[in-house]
């Protein structure tokens, strides 16, 4: 197997093919005085089965650029069976139409990586699994949605969370909290959004829940403003939790959300190597690099 780790992923990619015993082939990369990328793969490829490591963080734009400049070239050159490793796939949020003329970027995305040749498509913890699963069955590609709850739970456990309440911010994301609850060997549940009739405030708590005395974990997918993560750590600690930790797999942590975060009583920030940040303490490569070798027997 060739790995080629992309430009915004040149250490994870390393990893990758370090847990898959191979060598990694990083491309040439540059950018032309207008801003565009070239892009050049440097190991021969024809015949092989190809793995690229890319994820799309920002800049977004550029970095999924790159991705499909990376696939059809590949293509192009005879690669056997391509696979791409997209730990965050950017623009997978908009999954959903709620007004008429509102971009499907996801369907976009993933139309764009099967017209680049990419015969599977891997993805950790995508921001809505049931929108995959819709989207796959319009595409030939194969798309696998990966979780990294499990290992930041298990991080967590290290740091002396085991036993802790798993929660997610709202019920939708249940399934986060519930992964990460049967690590940590703790209960779960989610937030309930209620808005304060005098000042507009919305306050997150959980209900039918007693966290006074306890330790608690937040799970999500995404931690990007922090305006979200802050309010559940805010809640927890009012009722009473008295170590709280905050945890998704991908932290873009934009506008200095883990500041925000911190404030609200977050005892740990944590995230993995997705995007890379001071936070990014558990690593995907081997739960990537598991999923091509069962693949690939």
């Amino acid at each position: 197997m060739i790995v080629i780790p992309g430009p915004v992923s040149p250490k994870l990619g390393e990893m990758i093919a370090e847990e898959l015993g191979v060598e990694p082939h990083p491309v040439d990369h540059r950018l032309f005085p207008d801003g565009e990328s070239y892009v050049r793969i440097t190991a021969s490829v024809e015949g092989q089965d190809v793995l690229i490591v890319q994820t799309t963080m920002p800049r977004q734009d550029s970095s999924l650029i790159q991705l499909l400049l990376m696939a059809g070239t590949a293509k192009d050159m005879g690669a056997r069976r391509l696979i791409c490793a997209v730990p965050y796939l950017a623009y997978s949020r908009q999954d959903k139409r709620f007004l008429d003329g509102e971009a499907l970027s996801l369907d976009l995305c993933t139309e764009l990586l099967e017209a680049a040749g990419v015969d599977e498509l891997i993805v950790v913890d995508a921001h809505s699994d049931a929108s995959l699963r819709r989207v796959q069955g319009n595409r030939t590609m194969r798309i696998v949605n990966l979780s990294a709850i499990p290992l930041l739970a298990k991080h967590l456990v290290s740091l002396g969370f085991e036993g802790a309440y798993g929660l997610s911010p709202d019920k939708g994301a249940i399934h986060l909290a519930k992964a990460g609850a049967e690590v940590l060997k703790g209960d779960h549940g989610f937030f309930e959004k209620t808005r304060d009739r005098r000042t507009g405030e919305i306050e997150m708590r959980v209900k039918d829940v007693d966290v006074e005395g306890g330790k608690a974990v937040v799970f999500d997918d995404i931690i990007s403003s922090g305006g979200t993560m802050a309010k559940a750590v805010a809640g927890l600690k009012a009722q009473g939790a008295i170590s709280v930790a905050a945890a998704c797999t991908h932290g873009l942590f934009m506008g200095g959300a883990e500041e925000k975060i911190k404030a609200a009583g977050a005892d740990f920030i944590l995230a993995t190597d997705t995007v890379e940040t001071p936070y990014s303490h558990v690593s995907v490569a081997k739960l990537i690099a598991e999923h091509v070798r069962r693949e690939m027997k």
